[in-house]
């Protein structure tokens, strides 16, 4: 016998609660791939509307290979994060071309249930895990839709709000539950999802090059990076440079990082350092990146385990960051930064420009060189240029398209940000043969709302340069960004672009903090509840983690006595609800009671009606009609009765006016 085939009502139901659970994935997914499925979604929903049956069978071969053609060409390794779950999207929406009966459809609804709990792997903010219950929820409806009797199904808002009634008491049941096996559950030392997903991933936008335009882009994205705990007094907001990439090799468009071979032998410094007395010490909980950039203080002193300071000053980790990691670090704002690799070979690496180009700003650095003084006197005369210049600090600069861009950035159109002064001073530091070099990173940084942590975005990334005013001394940082737009290093760039206003208005900036003190909060509670944190919780109860009989003994109390709690609770508390016969019937007896006939509890459904019939004449056929339905539904248990009741219902209410 096959399954009864879906009204339009219910694949509705089933394709709303597939699109809520696909939303949030959407921000994930590759653009194409996404509008593919949305448009198969469409085609699907018209087609099902118009014709009511299934797609040729033809055609799904063709959709599932194009699918699995699409996420092997768009991520390469079919097992990763990011592969696995696009597959999963695509198959759950192919499931949907041939979902035709309501096995079809609860198979699907059971796929969405997982589907919302895989936006996990790529975020776990606390926005996402409250939008979490809405998919959830509707899947619940689309569940009751495909399984309920003809009949019993109600309009939309009834029906959230009966799902509602439903669902909240058992969410309380389950909760205290929740929260045991949360901090019961060992936890694993790596990633359920430890394959390595591609480069399309990375988020930061802070990589291994800095293409034009690159922190542009950066600067407009007010999402946080990081947030960081002093121990003490925090340092101003002018001297937070939090050191990220150091680039050295420029090809007159592009600034990359040079990658030292046999970098362990040349300077590499193997971590963890812990630091001096008078270094200050802070917690960074670094969102995820899926990169291995390690954020610090200029210049760190102390860093994690599994994490190296690179010869040039950045740290790498071991591994990319993947999800909120939290870890403690030390810096002295004071100190320089070694020379790194063999000083011959970095020095002519950091002298090295393209030839042929720019020869405004190789003439203008070689004209400070023939005056004489020293790589500080020229330093200044740099940083002078930009001052009195007629140079302006913009977000939305004049695009440079020439083969000479930092000529043209220098001598014609003269606006710009970080990106443009920090690659013009090095061009014009190594013209005039001092070693420099631009580094990438974050400036700054807002006080939260409670002033425990500051908030590091993407817009306050930033690039600085530095340079070597000794062969045998240290790296010195130059912010040429400081000399044209000062206020952009002590107030941050949110006092710069069009959206100024809108990002330093006071009410939006007071809900913007709010928002982010409970996410810091949610990360500390819960998302950075670890492997560590976890045999500390266990070690405050005096139970040891290692041994398996303490962790089974506590684990099986623990839920026995839940499980009796929640027993006990339930069996003595007063029943809430009632059967649907006596839902449908105590709404009649109600309403029959508002027009005077009041019911008696040793009288039966028929006696009942017999008596109320007598004093509402007018009324009869619709008061025996509902009875009898009740009748049938209660006592005989017959299922067809459900929708003569509730049609008898309702016609009896609108006929009877209290």
């Amino acid at each position: 016998m096959r399954a009864p085939v879906l009204s339009p009502r219910q694949f509705d139901w089933l394709l709303i609660a597939f699109g809520a659970t696909l939303a949030p994935h959407l921000l994930w997914l590759p653009p194409l791939y996404g509008l593919m499925l949305g448009t198969i979604l469409v085609l699907r929903y018209v087609q099902r509307r118009r014709y009511v049956r299934a797609w040729p069978g033809w055609i799904k071969f063709p959709l599932l290979i194009a699918v699995i053609a699409f996420v092997i060409a768009e991520f390469g390794n079919p097992l990763a994060r990011q592969a696995g779950s696009a597959a999963l999207i695509g198959l759950t929406v192919l499931k949907l071309i041939e979902s035709e009966n309501r096995s079809d459809g609860l198979r699907a609804l059971l796929v969405c249930l997982f589907l919302n709990s895989v936006q996990f792997l790529f975020d776990q903010s606390l926005l996402v895990t409250v939008y979490m219950l809405l998919p959830t929820f509707l899947v619940f409806i689309a569940m009751n839709e495909l399984v309920a009797p003809p009949g019993t199904r109600g309009g939309i808002a009834g029906e959230f709000a009966r799902i509602g009634r439903e669902l909240v008491p058992l969410l309380l049941i389950t909760l205290p539950l929740t929260a045991f096996l949360f901090v019961s559950v060992p936890r694993l030392e790596t990633p359920l999802w430890g394959t390595r997903d591609n480069q399309w991933e990375a988020r930061t936008g802070l990589g291994d090059e800095m293409r034009p335009g690159s922190i542009t882009e950066l600067l407009a994205d007010d999402s946080p990076v990081m947030r960081v705990t002093f121990d003490g007094p925090a340092p101003p907001t002018q001297q937070m440079y939090w050191r990220g990439p150091v680039l050295v090799n420029f090809d007159g468009e592009v600034w990359r990082r040079r990658a030292w071979p046999g970098a362990t032998h040349v300077g590499e410094i193997k971590g963890p350092q812990s630091g001096g007395p008078d270094d200050l010490r802070y917690e960074v909980m670094l969102e995820p990146t899926d990169r291995n950039w390690v954020f610090a203080l200029d210049v760190a002193t102390g860093f994690p385990e599994g994490v190296k300071q690179q010869v040039e000053g950045h740290l790498l980790r071991t591994g990319r960051v993947t999800s909120v990691w939290v870890y403690r670090a030390a810096s002295n704002l004071r100190a320089g930064l070694p020379q790194g690799p063999a000083p011959s070979v970095y020095r002519s690496e950091t002298l090295r420009l393209p030839s042929s180009l720019n020869p405004q700003a190789l003439a203008l650095a070689q004209g400070w060189v023939a005056q004489g003084g020293d790589r500080a006197q020229i330093v200044a005369q740099a940083l002078q240029y930009f001052r009195n210049g007629g140079f302006s600090y913009t977000l939305t600069p004049t695009p440079l398209v020439g083969r000479h861009r930092v000529d043209e950035f220098l001598f014609e159109t003269r606006d710009g940000f970080c990106e443009h002064y920090s690659q013009a001073f090095v061009v014009l530091m190594r013209a005039a043969g001092i070693p420099a070099r631009v580094v990438t990173g974050y400036m700054g940084g807002e006080r939260s709302s409670s002033g425990a942590y500051y908030i590091v975005r993407n817009a306050d990334a930033h690039a600085w340069a530095e340079v070597l005013l000794s062969d045998d001394g240290t790296w010195t940082r130059i912010d040429p960004t400081a000399a044209v737009a000062p206020d952009r290093i002590s107030l941050g760039s949110g006092t710069f672009g069009d959206d100024s206003y809108f990002r330093n208005n006071l009410w939006w900036k007071a809900i913007r903090l709010q928002t982010d003190a409970l996410q810091h909060w949610f990360n500390s509670m819960v998302v950075r509840f670890d492997t560590l944190r976890q045999r500390e919780f266990f070690a405050n109860l005096g139970i040891d983690p290692s041994d398996w009989r303490q962790l089974g003994a506590w684990m099986a109390g623990g839920i026995a006595a839940l499980a009796l709690a929640m027993s006990l609770w339930m069996f003595g508390r007063r029943p809430t609800s009632v059967d649907l016969a006596q839902r449908r019937y105590r709404r009649f007896q109600k309403r029959l009671q508002q027009l005077g006939v009041g019911s008696n509890p040793a009288e039966g459904p028929m006696d009942f009606a017999e008596r109320a019939a007598l004093q509402l004449p007018h009324l009869r056929a619709a008061i025996f009609a509902v009875s009898h339905a009740y009748a049938r539904l209660r006592y005989a248990d017959d299922s067809e009765a459900v929708a003569q009741l509730n049609t008898a219902l309702l016609d009896f209410l609108k006929s009877a006016k209290p």
